[in-house]
């Protein structure tokens, strides 16, 4: 069954919102590079890579079903930040908004009764879960760690594992 308009509308809407999270991603990968924390910055890499394939996924996803991917310009993102707990902060509201906007979505699709792409959402809304935990779990190691460096260097360590199982 071909996508119905609205919700073809509201997946280019979403690939949108994930190409423009995965640009502030590589914007604070950028800022973290600049302070020396590798660790951090490897983290967001990851963070980027895989807002990049949550796009592609829902871009397959418009094809599948016969519709037409339209993309929208992206905003340039913040790129200055005053720490790295200013810097998670913005993840998780950028998280928070991906949340909300794929809630949106899917209401839709409740509404217009296309289980399909319910069916499509439900792993979109699952990892949100998993998104929030995970930013809001770092702000609070960056509120513990303060301004002890040895503990910020800790963590950075730490991050750095991320993609080898371990982050």
């Amino acid at each position: 069954m071909k996508l119905q308009a609205s919700i073809e509308t509201a997946l280019n809407r979403q690939i949108n919102h994930e190409m423009a999270a995965a640009y502030s991603y590589l914007a604070m990968e950028a800022w973290f590079e600049q302070q020396n924390l590798a660790g951090f910055a490897t983290w967001m890499r990851v963070q980027r890579e895989e807002e990049l394939e949550h796009a592609r996924l829902i871009f397959s996803y418009v094809h599948d079903r016969g519709g037409k991917v339209t993309l929208g310009a992206v905003d340039g993102p913040q790129g200055e930040f005053g720490s790295p707990r200013e810097v998670f902060a913005r993840a998780s509201e950028l998280e928070r908004g991906n949340t909300k906007a794929i809630h949106e979505v899917y209401e839709l699709a409740l509404k217009e009764k296309d289980y399909a792409t319910q069916s499509m959402l439900k792993w979109f809304i699952d990892e949100q879960v998993e998104e929030e935990k995970t930013t809001t779990e770092i702000e609070a190691l960056l509120d513990m760690a303060g301004d002890n460096r040895s503990a910020l260097l800790l963590l950075d360590a730490k991050l750095g594992s991320r993609g080898t199982g371990e982050g």
